[in-house]
């Protein structure tokens, strides 16, 4: 089996094409045959050397693709047949020709969606269904943050908050990707690299604060959400984007960023009234229900037409390609969702 790998920990350029041994399947495996897979930060942090769960190296990236059942296991889900169009989430190993996971974390796609559509549905939209509705209980007339609005979760929070009612504000990285957030319907988006988004936010919303906040950022945004936060407000947490900060690992800034900021109180969380909530998609592996469901509603979505991916950019499913598709990443010079393709 041909994947793009991961060496050794470096900039993008370390990817490497190797031919691998076919993992052996299990009797609730499917074996799936890459047509697209979706970049997602966590793919950089991992390649950098500060994603806690990688595997060994060297081993390919990769939480998510589309593509073809090849094989099925003898316990299966008897709807994934060879032949079938599928996406899936995956525990790494998503850059490559083939990859095998547990049927409850795959769901059929019909020939209406595209591999690349289909593979930017499993990380980000599942992690923004969750965010949203699932934890974050969103409803009408709420006033919503979304840090990070350009990329691919950020995009797939305002598709599916659309049809809630809710007053949607977001931060972006550049006034290009402000402005494309507000024409789609954000109420304000601000740029967080030039702007102090806490003060422009509160201006905004005239001091009132937010019900719900998405935060992909990490420590560097915790605080600030928390003053943002109004009266039974709720703070989702689910990433660490801000711990990289160029194309290397820096160790340094890592952990002072961690370390610096302040920690959850249970007294001054009381005090406040606020909720702070940690949301990881790749430790709900176990989940079964949750991510069979989740996934069957967005498919079902999808195929009703009632949300649909901002595809940023495609890149061939090779090793320049994925060192292309994180340079394209580290630079923020996506809006939406970063995909790598079979070649």
């Amino acid at each position: 089996m041909r994947a793009v790998v991961i060496p050794r920990h470096g900039p993008p350029e370390v990817f490497e094409e190797q031919d691998l041994p076919e993992r052996r399947l299990a009797p609730q495996d499917v074996r799936i045959r890459v047509e697209a897979a979706g970049v997602n930060f966590a793919d950089l942090m991992g390649r950098v050397g500060l994603y806690p769960d990688a595997p060994p190296l060297p081993y390919a990236p990769g939480y998510e693709v589309a593509g073809v059942v090849e094989e099925a296991g003898a316990k299966a889900d008897r709807a994934l047949v060879p032949g079938t169009r599928v996406i899936a989430a995956t525990r790494f190993w998503g850059y490559a020709e083939r990859v095998r996971v547990p049927s409850y974390t795959v769901a059929p796609i019909p020939a209406s969606i595209s591999f690349p559509i289909g593979a930017a549905l499993p990380v980000n939209y599942l992690t923004a269904y969750l965010a949203l509705l699932h934890v974050g209980n969103a409803r009408k007339g709420e006033r919503v943050l979304v840090h990070g609005g350009a990329g691919g979760v950020g995009l797939a929070v305002l598709d599916l908050a659309r049809p809630l009612g809710v007053e949607l504000y977001a931060t972006a990285g550049s006034d290009e990707k402000c402005r494309e957030l507000e024409a789609r319907g954000v109420v304000k988006a601000v740029n967080y690299r030039t702007t102090d988004y806490e003060v422009a936010l509160r201006e905004a919303t005239r001091s009132r604060g937010f019900h719900l906040i998405l935060d992909p950022l990490g420590p560097e945004s915790f605080e600030k959400g928390l003053r943002l936060l109004c009266p039974l407000g709720r703070m989702i947490c689910y990433g660490f984007s801000s711990l990289v900060t160029g194309r290397k690992r820096n160790l340094w800034h890592a952990v002072t960023s961690v370390l610096g900021k302040q920690k959850v109180n249970p007294i001054t969380l009381m005090n406040k009234n606020v909720g702070v909530f940690g949301l990881n998609l790749a430790h709900l592996f176990e989940e079964r229900e949750l991510l069979q469901q989740g996934l069957a509603e967005l498919v079902g979505r999808a195929t009703r037409g009632e949300i649909s991916p901002t595809i940023a950019a495609t890149f061939p499913l090779t090793a320049a390609g994925a060192t292309d598709a994180h340079s394209f990443l580290h630079d923020r010079k996506n809006v939406g969702k970063v995909v790598l393709v079979r070649a």
